[in-house]
């Protein structure tokens, strides 16, 4: 065995999904039209939820890619005041816009020990569909 071998945890390494994970969290609110991107400090996601924290007139468009929230993509989902968002997913950042008033919002998520650099590129032009 040489003494070269570096083990690195990539993508599909499971037990970084099974162990506890690290929390983050943060909240603020977003204009109508803009586009907020909310990355993980360089980290890959376990688990997200996101949560639309304003009033019930206001609409939150949360998205995987900044491209899918373009009307022309529509690879989004709307969350209504007061709904949340929750799921297991491995992403490294999440995009959010205001699309109805100004929506607050709040974000949580279970960090693995995964790298950003060591994930893949979630994009529609590197195969994925749905995302924009």
């Amino acid at each position: 065995m040489t003494a070269n071998n570096q083990y690195y945890m990539g993508e599909n390494h499971v037990p970084a999904y099974q162990m506890s994970a690290s929390p983050f969290v943060t909240s603020s609110n977003v204009s109508l039209g803009q586009v907020k991107e909310i990355g993980f400090g360089g980290y890959v996601s376990r688990f997200i939820i996101v949560k639309n924290t304003g009033a019930t007139s206001t609409v939150l468009s949360v998205g995987f890619t900044e491209n899918g929230l373009k009307p022309a993509n529509s690879n989004y989902f709307f969350l209504s005041g007061s709904e949340s968002f929750t799921a297991e997913m491995r992403v490294d950042r999440v995009f959010v816009s205001g699309s109805s008033g100004t929506p607050t919002f709040s974000v949580i998520a279970g960090l693995t020990g995964v790298t950003s650099s060591r994930f893949l590129l979630v994009t529609a032009s590197n195969g994925f569909s749905g995302v924009g």
